[in-house]
Formats: structure tokens, sequence, C-alpha cells
């Protein structure tokens, strides 16, 4: 995964959407002092922040691992497909017949 690194100088140009939030006044304090140490402003190192999250919870959805247990049971799935049922046997004959209920 790539992290994202927001520098203030590059995204001025394309700024046009504003995000807001309220915090406790300690909880601001903590924030801006860890943007200092990362020498960002505070929006920067929030938004940076919020970015490098955004991507990780979308890679996760996007990919998922399977246990090895997990891996076999979809590949047996797989390999001894269930018999079909009734109802699917009348559907697949009225499609094979060409008459499709609606």
């Amino acid at each position: 995964m790539s992290k994202v690194t927001v520098f203030p100088g590059d995204a001025r140009s394309v700024k046009s959407a504003r995000v807001e939030l309220k915090t406790s006044p300690d909880l601001k304090d903590l924030l801006r002092e860890a943007a200092a140490a990362a020498g960002l402003d505070l929006s920067a190192f929030i938004l940076n922040a919020a970015l490098e999250r955004a991507e990780s919870v979308l890679d996760n959805q996007r990919r998922r691992q399977l246990t090895a247990q997990s891996w076999q049971q979809v590949n047996q799935l797989l390999s001894e497909p269930a018999e079909p049922t009734l109802a699917l046997q009348a559907l697949m004959r009225r499609k094979k017949d060409g008459r499709e209920s609606k």
C-alpha cells in the first residue's frame, strides 16, 4: 500500500471542497503538536492521516485473505457443486424451452 503525503503547496491549487469537524481543545492541541512534529500544518496532518486510513479501509474491503482452512472449503465447494434444486431445474427447463415467466 502506498503512503499518501499531502503537501500544502500542491494541494492549494486543487482545494475546492471543505471538510469540517469539531473536537475538544485538548485533542486539538494534541493534533497540532503531532502535526508540528511531522512538519505539517494541522489541516495537512489530519488530511494525510484520514487519507492513509481511507486507503487502508478500502484496500481491506477490496482484498480479503482466507485462512488455509477457508481456502480448502472454497475449493471443495467449487469442486463438488451442490445438486440443483427443483426450482432451479424448472427454471432451466423454462429457459431451454424459450418460455420465460415474467
